[in-house]
């Protein structure tokens, strides 16, 4: 029965099968605005060898993670699963979460600096503005963790 479950939830999200270089590479052609050929994906990556690349690239098809196009290869964004926790911002990937924490924490500076203000009001938002830090550095560490290994 764990099987089938575990078997479920990674047709949810084919992303639970990578991790490492194979995770590296997905989040490389993610990022790129064009089309990558194996070569220029193994020197993105430093690898060895061309077949390496060409093994994650072939992996990633099979997942469905990537298409074949003329110029190459690129990535197909993440409709479901781990990853649309997260935004790519100039090449990096950035928790969703932390856009309600500036806000929450903007929220509790501006409400704090207002005349007549509720203690109990500034203390609850800084409460929430901390819990949502919290989630969106574990977010954060979570992903960075799954990039490093297999390096």
């Amino acid at each position: 029965m764990e099987d089938k479950d575990r078997l479920e939830t990674r047709s949810l999200d084919p992303l639970l099968e990578l991790s490492g270089t194979a995770l590296r590479a997905y989040l490389v052609l993610l990022r790129s605005r064009k089309p990558m050929g194996v070569r220029e994906l193994q020197r993105a990556l430093r690898l060895r060898s061309p077949s390496t690349a060409r093994h994650h690239l072939e992996r990633l098809e099979q997942l469905g993670l990537v298409k074949r196009e003329q110029g190459g290869y690129v990535a197909v964004p993440p409709r479901r699963g781990f990853l649309k926790a997260y935004l790519i911002l100039h090449g990096r990937l950035v928790p969703r979460s932390l856009a309600l924490t500036a806000f929450l924490g903007a929220a509790t500076i501006t409400y704090s600096i207002l005349p007549g203000h509720d203690p109990v009001a500034v203390t609850v938002l800084l409460l929430a503005t901390l819990i949502s830090l919290h989630e969106a550095i574990d977010s954060y560490k979570a992903i960075h963790s799954l990039l490093k290994e297999g390096e």
